[in-house]
């Protein structure tokens, strides 16, 4: 089983409060960043989950932070909330926008640890841990980037003379359909 899932019970809804939202990508009306969705119930919870796509947010439904939520929430911030002041909900949103697309990036990498080279798997597992580590990193902060690089080396460690087109893009559908 993988240590990327989500665990909503354990976050603050910081996926329904970070990022905007807009209706092209999937989401019933526009949200400005920073802002809760009017579904985010006083609990932190999405009082419409259960039937999310069907009231108009099908982007929500296909929406995975890979774990970084609660691994913020829990152990980041021991806990507390964003709403429990304003100076934390800064901190903590500036957290979920730089952890976030890490989790994805290990997420990606875990997803394509069977499918590596024997010789690449230690590189792999140690990505892994550096980008979950806990501290701030030399990483590309901006996430499409760094989804790039962690796809190039997806790439690096599949491609030998031993395996074939076909394993190689077999491999990478399998990582790219984690997001």
């Amino acid at each position: 089983m993988s240590d990327f899932r989500a665990d909503c019970s354990r976050c603050c809804g910081l996926c329904c409060v970070v990022p905007d939202q807009l209706a092209v990508q999937g989401f019933r009306v526009d949200k400005p960043a920073e802002t809760p969705c009017v579904h985010l119930n006083g609990l932190h919870r999405c009082c419409i989950h259960a039937t999310r796509a069907l009231q108009g947010y099908p982007a929500c439904e296909g929406f995975d932070c890979y774990g970084a939520g609660q691994w913020i929430t829990q152990r980041l911030f021991q806990g507390a909330r964003w709403s429990d002041s304003p100076e934390l909900a800064q901190q903590m949103f500036a957290a979920y926008r730089y952890w976030a697309p890490r989790f994805e990036a290990a997420a990606l990498l875990e997803a394509a640890l069977p499918h590596v080279r024997d010789e690449a798997r230690c590189t792999i597992a140690a990505m892994i841990s550096s980008l979950t580590a806990g501290e701030t990193l030399e990483l590309p902060t901006d996430a499409a980037r760094l989804r790039r690089e962690t796809l190039a080396l997806i790439r690096s460690a599949l491609t030998s003379d031993e395996v074939s087109k076909s394993q190689e893009e077999q491999a990478i559908r399998a990582a790219g359909s984690r997001k």
